[in-house]
């Protein structure tokens, strides 16, 4: 009976805590899940985020808690937002929206609305974004929220310049500035709107001298964006003025600043477009390349970030199914102990019956002990079948990169070889017009040749070429350069063409030098670097 006794017990603590387990969400507890979803959300932690997100969402539509169903669904699409699919984004704040028009007001609706303003605004679709922004701008005016009507009125004048409609982002910037002098951030924002505004009614001075206060306040990591943007607004004024060199010295300063690819893109087109406008077509030229490999590496992010959403959707998919075989186990469980719990109250024969037959059940748990020990063993033997299988797949995976970074290695080879046979080429024109006398009685000519020399002198390609080679090899020149610190920037060149394992040949054309000098600085290189001689300089440099 002491036996039956404690089994009675255990059942009836095990039944509270279900009961206590099911009755711990409340409001307060769910909006401090949905805050830990918003803040691994800006970790970039999506998956985790995204999983919370939708647990509590399902809790608070159950319980019919409508401020936390439309916080948990609105950062859900915010998440979708920060991974760029902007698709999934719109439906989860559609889904915010109509939660905000039934259940909540005004406050909800217009924050859904300028997020989807956003979006738009992101994908170029500036008509859509400014009806989302005017709604939202609306909304604000309805219940007075001063801060938000100059918040909104800022993203309609940004729009409003970008749809080249001064007049009306004019208004806008006249409307928000008195509202914003305690909201710092926001207020900055308005000042860029109304510099781009000034910029484009062709009032230079004006345009400038706000562009100009505003540069110093983006020195943070954080306002890289903004203060890419004021750079080129500062350009295209003296675009404007018909300065162009100083026109191009804040382009330079723009490129210089380490923005992000989207950036790069814009200011790459814009110096382009400024070199072809200077007659410098060369220049054009390579900052056109510089912008198509700009657009080509932010379709590789985007690839990259697609592929993240689909594995976050993925992972949210199996949560979901997992959730739900969870409740549905934890039905079953409830069923199950309140059936042992009336068994046990109602039925003491039952009881008994089990006391009699307890001899028979104890060889039935050895008998079920030994199938269990056989089972783990099976399942351990399964997990090392698949550790071996995933281990495999991990050597594969290693071989793809490989076999990738050698393809990448190869284009740049094409590329270097390319730049050498270009040089090559301008050499014999400048010779063989150097040789001809006509010319060299000609002034004119004779600049264009000392030009043609000074291109040859000119690193700008190499320095590209460079760039290229870090990204396709990230590390490696850090690694050389922290292990040997004395190398110079020319051995460095040199042992980059080593890496990528071009032949004595190949290296002495892309320098400039006799093979034989190739040689002899290869064996100087391997001395300096303290290579044993039974290795190679190119095994030690992959090795680096």
């Amino acid at each position: 009976m002491r036996e039956t006794s404690h089994l009675f017990i255990k059942c009836i603590a095990l039944l509270i805590a279900i009961n206590i387990y099911s009755q711990a969400d409340t409001p307060k507890s769910l909006d401090d899940q949905i805050d830990e979803g918003i803040a691994l959300m800006f970790q970039k932690k999506h998956s985790k985020s995204i999983e919370l997100l939708i647990n509590a969402e399902a809790i608070a539509k159950k319980n019919e808690w409508y401020e936390q169903a439309f916080r948990s669904t609105l950062n859900i699409g915010s998440n979708y937002y920060l991974l760029s699919d902007f698709g999934e984004a719109v439906l989860y704040y559609l889904q915010a929206y109509e939660i905000a028009i039934e259940h909540l007001d005004s406050r909800q609706e217009m924050t859904v609305l300028n997020n989807i303003g956003i979006l738009y605004f992101q994908e170029e679709d500036l008509l859509q974004a400014k009806n989302y922004f005017f709604k939202a701008y609306q909304k604000a005016k309805g219940i007075g929220d001063e801060i938000k009507v100059g918040y909104y009125a800022v993203n309609l004048a940004l729009v409003s310049n970008k749809m080249k409609a001064p007049d009306s982002a004019q208004a806008y910037v006249e409307e928000a500035l008195p509202l914003l002098k305690k909201q710092p951030n926001v207020l900055l924002q308005g000042k860029m709107a109304q510099s781009e505004m000034l910029l484009l009614k062709k009032q230079y001075a004006k345009s400038e001298d706000i562009a100009l206060k505003l540069l110093p306040k983006f020195q943070d990591i954080s306002q890289v964006e903004n203060r890419v943007f004021i750079l080129l607004v500062l350009a295209e004024i003296k675009e404007g003025q018909n300065r162009l060199d100083k026109a191009l010295q804040y382009g330079i300063e723009a490129r210089n600043t380490q923005a992000g690819i989207e950036n790069r893109e814009e200011v790459y087109g814009y110096l382009s477009n400024l070199y072809g406008k200077m007659g410098l077509l060369e220049k054009a030229l390579i900052y056109k390349d510089s912008v198509i490999i700009a657009s080509d590496s932010l379709t590789t992010i985007r690839n990259r970030r697609l592929f993240e959403t689909e594995k976050v959707k993925f992972q949210i998919q199996n949560y979901q199914h997992e959730l739900s075989e969870s409740k549905e186990i934890l039905r079953q469980e409830r069923r199950f102990f309140y059936g042992i719990i009336g068994i046990t109250v109602l039925s003491m024969g039952f009881i008994l019956w089990i006391f009699r037959s307890n001899s028979i059940k104890h060889r039935q748990r050895k008998t079920i002990v030994e199938l269990e020990l056989a089972k783990e063993e099976s399942d351990y033997l399964l997990i090392e079948k698949q550790l071996r299988e995933q281990e495999t797949l991990a050597l594969l995976e290693q071989e793809r990169f490989k076999n990738e970074l050698e393809a990448k290695n190869r284009k740049l080879t094409a590329k270097a070889l390319y730049l050498s046979s270009k040089n090559d080429l301008i050499e014999e024109v400048v010779q063989s017009l150097s040789k001809n006398t006509e010319i060299s009685e000609n002034p004119e000519l004779k600049t264009q040749i000392r030009e043609l020399k000074k291109h040859l002198k000119t690193d700008t390609q190499w320095d590209s070429f460079f760039t290229h080679f870090e990204e396709i090899n990230q590390g490696f020149l850090d690694r050389l350069r922290s292990k040997h610190e004395k190398l110079t920037p020319s051995d460095i060149r040199y042992i980059t063409y080593l890496y990528m394992n071009l032949s004595n040949k190949e290296i002495s054309s892309l320098l400039n030098i006799t093979p034989q000098s190739c040689r002899k600085r290869k064996e100087r290189l391997s001395s300096k670097l303290n290579i044993p001689d039974e290795t190679t300089i190119h095994d030690y440099l992959s090795m680096i």
